[in-house]
């Protein structure tokens, strides 16, 4: 007897496929991968890019026994996910480990989401004898402890048997060290964020051969460092390079000494503060550059002891084929190329009025930003802020962070309506912020957010906001990934479970929760109300009947915890009814469950 087709299966492979485009890679495969041969040809285009972003435990486990085997000569691209699936790496070297160069023979690029030092380590000691494996992309590494650092780094560029040629590490994972020693023919592509100047005249050392290399400096210095402190060698071979250094002064020896190292550079990107007059006059940068730079970007923050007339004296120094815009306060100066090439901006309060005004020229936040830092205080409010979200149509992350003793804290009057663009890019929105501020505001913005899926926020602030009905209803189906932080500073409001009910009814559509209970105690025998065993057992009870994939808890724990938080979590929640991990990582305090 022949079985009646299913209405999806009588659906053209047209439809099907425009279906897909909504759904995790993931999703896919455990759909279809086994559903019949006719999906799984239909379906073959997506072998050569996998993601286990967002997988459950179920996903990853079917995904690595039954799937990844048989499609692996077809993948070239593999992204592993700690972020949401949080201890999906463990699972997926216990399934593929010394074989995996075996498994995965055409693999080109992996990226790797949300590792600490350990997990990162063990991870690279698994990848050798890759045939086609040069390109490692490496999104929030976790911070790594000093002594570290330099073993880290050095496992990342020996990887795969020293043949990779491109690593590039997002400017939100965690700064690194380097033996200055060790010496890399083999890197030509790399991305990172290093400590400070000294450490990044040494690292030319490091990657002789590099053709592109993209570096953030983290390191607050105030002092200027002669140039015959300054270990380098010159970069023959590099054409692109890209700088940001925020956190320390710059002066034109330094700037000029380290140009002079960057005979071939092609396209040249800085992003710094500058104490010395002569780095703010375009005619005078733009004669210490290479000879053979084709384009130059350049954005920098100056002090306000230096005076003069802007308009007469800067922006006159700069030629038409250097079109700049400059802002300036009391505190700061701010002054740019145009149009902005850097995909994050951040500016300093005192000129954030003058950067939020609409502006005729085209200063290129529409297309290039994707990660916008504000700080509001009394000189710039949520409202006055909107003229700046407004020029990023691409954002992709928006982090406000808010002064709670300021007026900003206090309730904004929308003294001027400003109208938002639709940010289809935008995913992520962190607010650090206590009191409920410019609540029209922030309603203006989620209200232009379609594609918003994950919430930041400190638990004083959630609920507040959470008392604003339209807020509830507007969040509530939207969100699927929330971040529940500690309370601010300020503020004496605590997460309780009744707020995790209220939290659970608003937020249905949650695939993965974190919170911070530690203000909690643990108790050592008996499980009783308010303390940290409880508030587990009450965020498991609420949120697991919403499908989560993850839940992280950073607490205090019990010794029970510490030492087996699996069984422990199996003998005392509603998780023994079905597959889950567990692990406490003793290393930041959290307990982290995968399910």
């Amino acid at each position: 007897m022949v079985s009646k087709p299913t209405t999806l299966e009588t659906l053209p492979d047209e439809v099907l496929l425009e279906v897909c485009e909504y759904l995790l890679n993931v999703d896919i495969l455990y759909s279809f991968f086994d559903l019949n041969s006719r999906m799984r040809r239909m379906i073959s285009q997506y072998y050569d890019s996998i993601s286990l972003h967002k997988a459950s435990i179920v996903q990853s486990s079917y995904l690595c026994q039954t799937v990844l085997p048989q499609i692996g000569s077809c993948i070239q691209s593999l992204v592993v996910d700690r972020c949401y699936s949080v201890m999906q790496h463990e699972l997926f070297i216990k399934h593929f480990s010394e074989r995996m160069s075996r498994v995965f023979p055409s693999l080109k690029r992996i990226s790797l989401v949300g590792f600490q030092y350990s997990h990162l380590v063990a991870f690279l000691d698994s990848l050798h004898d890759f045939k086609h494996l040069e390109e490692i992309h490496l999104h929030d590494l976790f911070g790594i402890n000093e002594e570290h650092q330099a073993d880290a780094l050095r496992a990342l560029l020996q990887a795969n048997n020293n043949h990779l040629t491109s690593i590039l590490v997002n400017t939100e994972s965690s700064f690194l060290q380097f033996y200055h020693t060790d010496c890399y023919a083999n890197i030509r592509r790399l991305r990172l964020t290093l400590k400070g100047i000294k450490d990044l005249a040494a690292f030319f050392v490091v990657v002789p051969n590099i053709q592109y290399l993209d570096v953030t400096l983290i390191e607050e210095d105030m002092e200027n460092v002669p140039t015959d402190e300054l270990k380098i060698d010159s970069l023959n071979h590099l054409v692109d390079f890209q700088l940001r250094s925020t956190k320390r002064w710059w002066n034109g020896e330094e700037l000029q000494f380290m140009l002079l190292h960057l005979p071939n550079v092609k396209f040249l990107a800085l992003f710094i503060c500058v104490f010395d007059e002569k780095l703010v006059y375009g005619n005078e940068i733009l004669s210490l550059l290479p000879p053979r730079v084709q384009h130059f970007h350049y954005a920098i923050f100056y002090p306000p002891n230096m005076v003069f007339d802007h308009n007469n004296c800067i922006i006159k120094s700069w030629p038409t084929s250097y079109p700049i815009v400059c802002h300036y306060s009391d505190d700061f100066g701010f002054l740019h190329t145009l149009p902005w090439h850097f995909k994050c901006i951040t500016f300093p309060t005192s000129i954030g009025k003058e950067m939020c005004k609409p502006t005729k020229c085209k200063t290129g936040y529409d297309t290039g930003v994707k990660r916008l830092e504000v700080a509001l205080d009394e000189s710039l409010t949520l409202n006055d802020s909107l003229g700046m979200i407004a020029q990023c149509r691409r954002l992709k992350h928006l982090i406000i962070f808010v002064n709670a003793t300021s007026e900003a804290s206090k309730e904004e009057k929308q003294n001027e309506s400003i109208s938002l663009p639709v940010f289809l890019q935008l995913t992520q929105i962190f607010i650090y912020a206590s009191n409920i501020i410019g609540f029209e505001q922030f309603s203006s913005i989620f209200f232009s957010a379609p594609n918003l899926i994950r919430l930041d926020l400190p638990c004083d602030y959630l609920l507040n906001l959470l008392e604003k009905q339209p807020m509830r209803d507007l969040l509530g189906q939207r969100i699927k990934s929330l971040v529940v932080l500690d309370a601010t500073r300020a503020s004496s409001v605590k997460l309780t479970e009744e707020n995790v009910h209220l939290i659970a009814m608003t937020f249905t559509n949650l695939c993965d929760v974190y919170v911070d209970v530690t203000h909690l105690t643990s108790t050592s025998n008996e499980i009783v109300p308010s303390s940290m065993e409880s508030m587990v057992i009450r965020l498991l009870s609420e949120f697991m009947p919403r499908k989560l994939i993850s839940l992280v808890v950073d607490i205090q724990p019990s010794e029970e915890i510490k030492t087996n938080s699996k069984q422990w979590l199996y003998e005392n929640t509603i998780l023994r009814h079905q597959l889950f991990d567990a692990d406490f990582n003793k290393e930041l305090n959290r307990l982290i469950i995968w399910m």
